[in-house]
């Protein structure tokens, strides 16, 4: 018979980071001056007139908050020269390198200009890219592609979304493996418009960093191929360190087991695992250690097997430590390892269906005195 079980379950909700706009294009209004960095016309190979990079300005027929957005469209015949032109946002500086960036925008694929034809909507050798520079303008570095997809055409109602985190380099390669998202394919209905085009543009920015300037690149080759762009945000994150979502242990037939998870850490160094008898901790409670994830957004399981303890009630905690030497602590949650000697009336599952000894899973123990006791088995 396994020893009586107490078993606690601390679950820590964390809201959101705190968010703070801190630059902002919204075409209509703005604090952060975008603009089309060519806005010459000229003749490229092929013949046709357009800007140098397409024709590129501003236009009213769709916005995201009224009434007017950036917009570069073709005029060419998909043998023409490239037709293209980079959304230039200044230079921003001061920025804290103890909090993170993120730069937000909203895209679609319209075809207002020639809605009739038949090269209309955006193709794979399509794309819009945006290109980051930390070191004020002198250099840029391709972080995010978004390309089209036989003749893709979608509004800023469609509800796909890209996430992307910067690394300082491009992996030329399809999503999701690397850097490069490309919408869904077009349909044959006129016009084609998409539910699901990418229009929710995120890209969280490197840590460390004191400015930032960005250019979006867009690119077309044909007559009826338009990219569309409005509400674009630079966004401050003050992050939390780690953000724990659950904390629990419990006994096992190999020892008691700690399990814990994270669904973010920013300058995680390592984790102490701490075990009591009386509540009370010092410097002599430390039983274990585990490394951190460093910087990550993403779900992280850790867990800690402990076959030393006290046939006693022990009590454990975890102290998180930043790489500054910054830590918390969280628990202590409590394991009853002690030997009562109740009598074992049965054992069910968690459907109340009675399980022999060969059930491996969360069992429930429940004893002559009526209470039970969860524990894994």
């Amino acid at each position: 018979m396994k020893n009586l079980l107490l078993y606690l379950f601390l679950f820590i909700s964390i809201t959101s980071n705190s968010q703070t706009l801190i630059r902002y294009d919204y075409m209509e209004t703005w604090n952060w001056a975008g603009y089309w960095a060519f806005l010459t016309p000229v003749t490229p190979i092929g013949g046709a007139l357009f800007n140098a990079g397409g024709f590129s300005g501003w236009a009213t027929n769709a916005s995201v908050t009224s009434n007017e957005s950036a917009l570069l469209y073709g005029d060419g015949n998909g043998s023409s020269g490239i037709e293209q032109n980079w959304y230039v946002l200044p230079n921003v500086t001061g920025l804290n390198p103890n909090r993170l960036y993120q730069l937000k925008f909203r895209l679609a694929s319209y075809s207002f200009f020639s809605p009739s034809s038949t090269s209309r909507g955006v193709d794979g050798t399509d794309f819009v890219e945006v290109q980051v520079s930390t070191d004020g303008g002198v250099n840029y570095f391709s972080e995010l592609r978004i390309r089209g997809n036989t003749n893709a055409l979608w509004g800023y109602n469609a509800t796909g979304s890209v996430i992307h985190t910067a690394n300082g380099s491009f992996t030329n390669s399809l999503f999701p493996a690397g850097d490069i998202y490309q919408s869904p394919a077009g349909t044959t209905t006129n016009p084609p418009i998409l539910s699901n085009g990418l229009t929710f543009i995120t890209l969280n920015l490197q840590p460390n960093i004191t400015q930032v300037a960005i250019d979006i690149l867009c690119r077309v080759n044909s007559v009826g191929e338009e990219w569309w762009i409005d509400n674009i945000e630079l966004l401050e994150i003050d992050p939390l360190p780690v953000e724990l979502i659950s904390f629990e242990g419990i006994s096992t037939d190999h020892g008691n087991l700690l399990t814990w998870k994270t669904a973010s850490e920013q300058n995680s160094d390592y984790y102490l695992i701490e075990r009591s008898t009386t509540g009370e901790f010092n410097e002599n409670s430390v039983i274990g250690q585990k490394l951190g994830a460093g910087n990550s957004n993403q779900l992280i399981s850790y867990n800690f097997l402990d076959n030393n303890f006290q046939r006693d009630i022990n009590y454990y905690r975890i102290t998180q430590v930043d790489t500054d030497g910054n830590f918390k602590i969280y628990g202590p949650i409590a394991i009853d390892n002690r030997n009562t000697g109740k009598k074992l009336v049965k054992i069910i599952n968690l459907l109340g269906q009675e399980i022999d000894e060969n059930y491996v899973g969360v069992i429930i123990e429940v004893y002559e005195d009526g209470s039970t006791i969860k524990r894994m088995r």
